[in-house]
């Protein structure tokens, strides 16, 4: 990521949640503000993007007449492992406050809204998000511009995580070591190297009580392979590599739970897309379905 500005990914990840929310019918997952933090010209970029390439990888599609948003719509639909990691993620924690869990911490943030749109949670759950201080001070300046206020249950926490581990961003932040947390760590471990992922992973464990749970997503190691990308996630691959934001790593699923148990963790469930069809995409008339790399492990 370029060090100066916000997460490219992170603007187009919300902009997908937003799109879902204002076009798609039912809805797999609602963020009702995710579209209060765009810039007009973010979302005239990416609608042009997104356009551009159905026009490439489904020439007869493009050119069918379909209205702008429908056509959006179709050239998103290699992402929508976004929607079912944030749905499965909030119904976890919400399961996990119902067990005595008071703490969220938010691992790579971006422009995540789920503080922003439960202030009913704001004397029930501290919520502390890290994230890199350029995406973190662009969020905050476009929560204001959208005339809304951060509740006083979020906390901010800057962080530069190729410098610094997870266990010294929470050591300045308001979370309490003692306590069992919930952790989500979404969008995050295909951007980074393997060693950077077992770092991350040991320095959770050494600041997570007993009883504390995470939620992350995760390619199957076996997509990164060239000989297994589709054009759909061969120019998906492309477009964050030219930006400047590579997927790098992915987990064997089939390993993952020795792995975790490697660095102290008992995995509780493990999602690939056949599941995640089950849960979320079953009987949807407009062939919204995850895509083959789309897993998530709690």
């Amino acid at each position: 990521m370029d060090k100066g500005r916000a997460s490219r990914t992170a603007i187009a990840t919300a902009y997908f949640r937003a799109h879902h929310y204002e076009h798609a019918s039912p809805k797999i997952f609602e963020d009702s503000l995710a579209g209060a933090l765009l810039r007009v010209q973010e979302r005239e970029g990416l609608e042009k993007f997104f356009l551009e390439r159905l026009a490439t990888l489904n020439p007869g599609l493009a050119g069918s007449g379909a209205d702008r948003a429908t056509l959006v719509g179709h050239a998103l639909r290699g992402l929508v492992v976004v929607l079912a990691r944030a749905r499965y993620t909030e119904d976890r924690l919400a399961e996990a406050m119902h067990d005595g869990v008071s703490q969220y911490v938010v691992i790579g943030a971006g422009l995540d809204t789920f503080a922003l749109r439960r202030p009913d949670l704001q004397d029930r759950l501290r919520i502390i998000e890290i994230d890199h201080p350029a995406t973190q001070a662009s969020k905050r300046l476009r929560i204001g511009d959208a005339g809304l206020t951060p509740p006083p249950n979020l906390h901010f926490a800057p962080a530069d995580l190729e410098k610094e581990s997870i266990a010294e961003v929470l050591s300045r932040a308001p979370y309490d070591p003692a306590r069992p947390a919930f952790f989500s760590w979404l969008g995050v471990t295909m951007y980074l190297t393997e060693d950077a992922i077992g770092a991350t992973l040991r320095s959770l464990r050494s600041a997570a009580a007993a009883g504390s749970q995470l939620v992350f997503d995760y390619l199957d190691r076996a997509v990164l392979a060239p000989e297994n990308q589709s054009a759909t996630r061969s120019s998906i691959f492309e477009t964050v590599r030219r930006i400047g934001e590579p997927m790098i790593f992915g987990f064997d699923p089939y390993a993952l739970g020795v792995e975790l148990a490697a660095q102290g963790f008992r995995l509780l469930e493990s999602l690939g897309p056949e599941d995640l069809e089950k849960l979320y995409f079953a009987g949807r008339a407009d062939g919204l379905r995850p895509t083959g790399s789309a897993h998530l492990a709690r």
